[in-house]
């Protein structure tokens, strides 16, 4: 037996690192446990160990408590995310990809605000009264008001319409930017050109849904109030309770589908899938008020929606003060009375405000709905470890990748 020398605890060579490969002759040291009570940390720069390539982790895993190094190849770390992860990261992918974000925002906002702010500033013109003079005083209908008022509402749905075709533009910016590529405008629209029917029936048909649910709240507190017959004060005040408790269901109804078909935009996108599977596989994924990330989906996406409202009334108040005012004063100036030139200068200026707010908040709300879909895939599905296995070149990325 060879005499060995002496080495004090704690001063010989490291403990062997667990992951290395085997030594020359396929043996492999021993590992050494650490002393009672120390932390057995992960060599640096590592991450907790990933399944095998291919295989997917059971339902409800969750990462190793040990795991304290956030991988990174984009922006964000590849673990479920929170709030601050959740906002820094699309002000990171608006700043790595300003032409595939705030560009590519602009240009599609201008394309769908064009042609319905043109309609409609001809159609608001069709108004053929003063509504500073006979209007007020003889409290008669303008002719052809209802067409006016569908012209004066053409930039909203334009907008609206730029806002659900940008959801699935940024969704495919972000998923890049997760595993840090970045890619321009001209990528982006290759990779999701195929996805502009798919994204337009998602929102023709969720947004048919919503419309049928607020139309049947309308509706139904109506028909409750007549049916009530209210006289004196005892009935008014019982119509008042129905009306408020109908549009208190209504609206917690319409919140609740907004919510749980929130990833269904991203799905399109991301999993190439058709419009009903879309709106499934959001479902499924956000879950229900009971159970699930519900609440934190909803929360973060009211959040989402008041900063992007007060920016967007910082931005566009101002001005659409000021062009109005000069409209006002000019026609005023000029003793007109047609007033169908306000109609139209509203109806511009409503246009112009969309484009600016379309531009410069859309990028924002949409990044986020994206990131939360991707967030919900790493808590539900483990998305994480087939992301960490993709950066590190170990499995093909989760959703296509853009042509250049």
């Amino acid at each position: 037996m060879t005499d060995q020398p002496w080495v004090a605890p704690g001063s010989g060579p490291e403990r062997p690192d667990p992951t290395a490969p085997p030594a020359p002759g396929g043996w492999t040291p021993p590992a050494v446990p650490p002393p009672p009570g120390a932390a057995h940390p992960p060599p640096p720069g590592a991450a907790y160990p990933p399944p095998p390539v291919g295989s997917a982790p059971p339902p409800g895993w969750q990462p190793p408590a040990y795991r304290t190094v956030d991988v990174r190849p984009g922006i964000v770390p590849l673990r479920p995310l929170g709030l601050g992860d959740v906002y820094g990261g699309v002000l990171k992918a608006v700043r790595g990809n300003p032409a595939a974000t705030i560009g590519l925002a602009a240009l599609t906002c201008f394309a769908l605000l064009l042609p319905t702010t043109a309609l409609g500033a001809f159609l608001a013109g069709q108004a053929s009264s003063d509504p500073f003079g006979s209007f007020a005083a003889t409290d008669t209908v303008p002719d052809n008001a209802g067409i006016s008022l569908v012209g004066q509402y053409l930039p909203t749905i334009g907008q609206l319409l730029s806002a659900v075709l940008l959801a699935g533009f940024l969704a495919q910016v972000v998923g890049q930017a997760v595993l840090g590529r970045k890619v321009g405008m001209g990528e982006i629209w290759r990779s999701t050109r195929g996805r502009v029917l798919p994204l337009v029936g998602v929102v023709l048909l969720t947004g048919i849904l919503l419309l049928v649910v607020l139309v049947v709240g309308v509706a139904g507190a109506v028909a409750l109030v007549v049916a009530l017959d209210p006289s004196g004060t005892g009935g008014i005040l019982a119509a008042i309770g129905i009306v408020l408790l109908v549009g208190l269901l209504t609206v917690a109804l319409l919140a609740l589908l907004a919510t749980r078909w929130a990833y269904a935009a991203p799905a399109v996108v991301l999993e190439r899938i058709g419009v009903m599977a879309s709106l499934r596989r959001s479902w499924g994924l956000v879950g229900g008020p009971s159970k699930g990330p519900f609440w934190r989906v909803f929360g973060i996406r009211l959040l989402t929606a008041v900063i992007t409202g007060v920016a967007s009334t910082v931005i566009t108040f101002p001005i659409s003060l000021l062009l109005l005012g000069v409209v006002a004063a000019t026609t005023i100036g000029s003793g007109s009375s047609d007033g169908g030139t306000l109609l139209v200068a509203q109806t511009l200026v409503s246009g112009l405000t969309a484009l600016l707010t379309g531009a410069l908040t859309t990028p924002f709300s949409a990044g986020v709905d994206a990131l939360l879909y991707v967030d919900g895939r790493m808590r539900r599905e483990g998305l994480d470890i087939q992301l960490i296995q993709s950066a590190q070149g170990a499995a093909a990325p989760p959703w296509p990748a853009t042509s250049p």
